[in-house]
C-alpha cells in the first residue's frame, strides 16, 4: 500500500483538531473517531483497489539492436466492471534507456490497453528484462495498491544490423545512389566461363544465359573469369582504446557496426570473408569463405565482443595473419589511433603485409577532443585540457601519415560516416582491380 498525496493532505487536516485537543480535552473523542474514520477510508481503498483483475504481458522484438531505439509493448488485459488508474513501469535492464520510464493508464471496464515505450540498449551481450510492475490507484484515490506481475525474460542485443537491411531493400529497388553507396562496376566480360548463378538486379541483360534460364524456370547469370571472388579479412580491435565512447557508442561499436556492414555488402558480392578480433592477441579468427553463412558466423562473433582493458600486441595479429593468410587479401583493420605508443607498433609490420596484401586502417575521429578544440577555454583547467587535446590530436595526425605510407590505406571519419565510408573503398578497390 503506497499513500497518494490526497492520503497525505487528509491526515494533515486532521492534525489540526489534535493540537485543538491538547487545549480543550473534549474534542479527543471527535479526533480519534475522525482518525478511524481516515484509517477505515484507507483500509476499504486498497481493498477495492486489490480487487482489481488485470492480466499483463511484454511483447518484445526477437533481437535488439544497440544504441537504436527498440519498441517495447506492454499489453494489459482489464477484467473489473469500473475505470480504474494505474501507472505502468517495465523492468529494464541495468543501463538501458527506457522512454518513457513509466505512463499512468485509464483502463475502461472489461477492456485491453497497450502500452508502448522504447529502449535503447547501451552496450552488446544478453540482458534480462524483469517483471512489469503496476500501481492500480483505489477509487477514493487515497492508496496505491502496487503489484508485479511475472514477465522475466532474457534478450540479445546485438549489432545495429539496420545498414546492412537498408542496403537489401534499396539493392532491390536499384536504389543504391540515395543510400550513399558507390555502383559496384560488373565487368562480366572475361573470356573464361566460370559459373552460372542467380540473375541479380543490375545484372547486364547481355550477361544472362536464356537456354540455362529456360530450364531452370528463372533468370540465370553468367559469371565470368573476371568476376571470381576475392577475399576479404576484417579485423576489428578489441583492446582499451576501443572501450573509449563517442557519443552514444564506443569506438568498438561503431567498428563492430561497420565490419557488418562491410561483410555484409561483400558477401552479397560473392566474396570470400574473413574475420580476426584482436587485441592483447588473437581472439577469434574465421577464415575467409563465402555464403550467407559465414555472415552469420561472423554476427554471432562480434556480437558479444567487449573492449578488453588490455594493450593491442598489433606484432601477434599480423605473425598470425602471415601463417594464416595465403592469397591476397584485403585487410581492413578497424583500430584506433590514439594511443601513439600502442599504435606505432604497428607501422613496420602492417608495410611488409602491403607487399602481399592491401592493407586499409579504419578509424573513428575523436568528436569530445575536436569539441574541446572548438570551445574557447574560459580558465586555467579548461585551458590546460585544450593543450593536452590539441597535443593528442597532432600525434594522431603524425601517426596516421606514418602509418599510410608504403601502400597502406587510411580511413578517419566521423562515427556515422564509418560504415558508408568502408564499403565505399571496398567498392571502389573492387572496381579498380586492385585486388
Amino acid at each position: 500500500m503506497i499513500p497518494t498525496p490526497r492520503l497525505w493532505v487528509l491526515l494533515a487536516v486532521l492534525a489540526l483538531p489534535m493540537m485543538a485537543a491538547g487545549f480543550s480535552p473534549g474534542l479527543g473523542g471527535l479526533v480519534l473517531a475522525l482518525d478511524g474514520l481516515a484509517l477505515a477510508l484507507a483500509v476499504l481503498d486498497v481493498l477495492l483497489a486489490r480487487g482489481v483483475r488485470l492480466e499483463v504481458h511484454r511483447e518484445l522484438p526477437q533481437k535488439l539492436s544497440v544504441g537504436v531505439s527498440n519498441k517495447v509493448e506492454v499489453r494489459l488485459i482489464h477484467r473489473s466492471g469500473r475505470t480504474v488508474q494505474v501507472r505502468v513501469r517495465d523492468d529494464v535492464p541495468e543501463g538501458f534507456a527506457a522512454t518513457p520510464e513509466e505512463a499512468p493508464l485509464s483502463l475502461p471496464p472489461d477492456s485491453q490497453t497497450r502500452w508502448v515505450y522504447r529502449v535503447v540498449p547501451a552496450q552488446r551481450g544478453k540482458f534480462s528484462f524483469g517483471d512489469v510492475r503496476v500501481r492500480v490507484r483505489g477509487p477514493l484515490g487515497l492508496v496505491l495498491h502496487e503489484r508485479a506481475y511475472p514477465a522475466a525474460r532474457s534478450v540479445s542485443v546485438f549489432p545495429d544490423l539496420r545498414g546492412a537491411s537498408r542496403l537489401l531493400l534499396s539493392g532491390a529497388a536499384l536504389d543504391f545512389v540515395n543510400l550513399g553507396l558507390r555502383k559496384l562496376r560488373r565487368d562480366g566480360q572475361g573470356s573464361e566461363f566460370a559459373r552460372l548463378r542467380d540473375y541479380a538486379q543490375g545484372d547486364s541483360v547481355r550477361e544472362v544465359d536464356w537456354k540455362a534460364s529456360a530450364r531452370r524456370g528463372k533468370p540465370v547469370t553468367r559469371v565470368m573469369e573476371s568476376e571470381r571472388s576475392q577475399s576479404i579479412l576484417i579485423c576489428v580491435d578489441a583492446g582499451r582504446s576501443m572501450a573509449a565512447r563517442v557519443g552514444e557508442l564506443t569506438k568498438l561499436d561503431h567498428a563492430v557496426n561497420a565490419a557488418l556492414f562491410l561483410a555484409f555488402v561483400a558477401v552479397r558480392n560473392g566474396d570470400r570473408v574473413g574475420l580476426a578480433l584482436f587485441a592483447d592477441g588473437v581472439k577469434a579468427y574465421l577464415p575467409p569463405m563465402a555464403g550467407r553463412g559465414q555472415y552469420r558466423k561472423i554476427v554471432d562473433t562480434l556480437y558479444s565482443a567487449t573492449p578488453s582493458l588490455t594493450y593491442v600486441d598489433y606484432l601477434a595479429l599480423f605473425k598470425e595473419l602471415n601463417l594464416r593468410l595465403h592469397r591476397r587479401s584485403l585487410l581492413c583493420v578497424f583500430t584506433d589511433f590514439l594511443d601513439e605508443e600502442q599504435a606505432a607498433t604497428m607501422i613496420d609490420p602492417l608495410h611488409r603485409l602491403a607487399r602481399r596484401h592491401v592493407p586499409l586502417c579504419l578509424s573513428v575521429k575523436d568528436t569530445a577532443l575536436q569539441s574541446l578544440l572548438r570551445t574557447a577555454p574560459p580558465g586555467p583547467e579548461e585551458a590546460f585540457q585544450h593543450a593536452v587535446a590539441s597535443e593528442l590530436l597532432s600525434d594522431r595526425e603524425t601517426l596516421k601519415a606514418k602509418v599510410g605510407r608504403g601502400g597502406v590505406q587510411m580511413i578517419d571519419v566521423q562515427p556515422d560516416e564509418l560504415s558508408l565510408a568502408a564499403v565505399n573503398r571496398y567498392l571502389d578497390l573492387k572496381a579498380r582491380g586492385v585486388l
